[in-house]
């Protein structure tokens, strides 16, 4: 089994679309896949990112597994838990990324925006993934800014001991600007990370599938 964590440098940079991509790349690999987004904020009805993912993997899992905690707010999951009346339990989602993975070959787990975003009081997604020891993949948008918001992203995670996998580049917008043409480059040789794909804009993740390097990127 291998586990995978795949986390934004911000939000909407594009996070759900590489994870639905990837899923689609591993399991046409021969991979059986499995996902978890513990807490998806913003909840109208149903989750989209997680039922997203969960079809993109084939996952059968119960919702409750796949997205434990499905806040109202579209804000930081510790803010909108504490306006629902809600307690985030940490221990219990290190303890559901584990049973979860033992039941697949690799587990896709979602963070919501960033490393830093805060799961429960101070406890960060970067928190989870150390506690979990999840590997990483960064998920940065390819616009101006990127190379600063994914540097910094590399250097929290590996202070903190993570192992980071690469990052990819993906494209939310259709519009470009002239830095879409060099930041792979420019990130790679600042950080040190291999770059995973670098994604256009497309509007289904299937599509964009074979554009994502795996290799290496989730265990065998």
């Amino acid at each position: 089994m291998s586990v995978l964590f795949v986390t934004g440098t911000d939000t909407g940079v594009g996070k759900t679309f590489v994870a639905c991509a990837l899923a689609t790349a591993l399991r046409a690999a021969g991979r059986r896949v499995a996902v978890m987004k513990p807490v998806e904020t913003g909840v109208v009805d149903q989750p989209d990112d997680a039922l997203r993912l969960a079809a993109a993997a084939d996952d059968p899992a119960p919702l409750d597994e796949i997205c434990p905690y499905r806040l109202r707010a579209p804000l930081a999951p510790s803010v909108a838990a504490v306006r629902e009346g809600v307690s985030v339990d940490v221990d219990e989602l290190v303890r559901l990324v584990a049973r979860r993975a033992a039941g697949a070959d690799v587990l896709l787990v979602e963070g919501a925006g960033g490393l830093l975003v805060p799961l429960a009081g101070t406890t960060t997604f970067l928190d989870l993934a150390v506690r979990a020891a999840l590997p990483v993949l960064l998920v940065g948008a390819n616009r101006l800014g990127t190379v600063n918001h994914c540097a910094l992203s590399a250097r929290v995670a590996r202070a903190a001991g993570l192992d980071v996998r690469g990052f990819v580049l993906s494209q939310p917008a259709a519009q470009t600007d002239d830095s879409s043409a060099t930041n792979a480059e420019v990130v790679a040789t600042l950080t040190g990370l291999r770059c995973r794909g670098v994604l256009p804009h497309l509007s289904d993740p299937a599509a964009a599938a074979s554009r994502i390097e795996i290799d290496g990127l989730a265990g065998r």
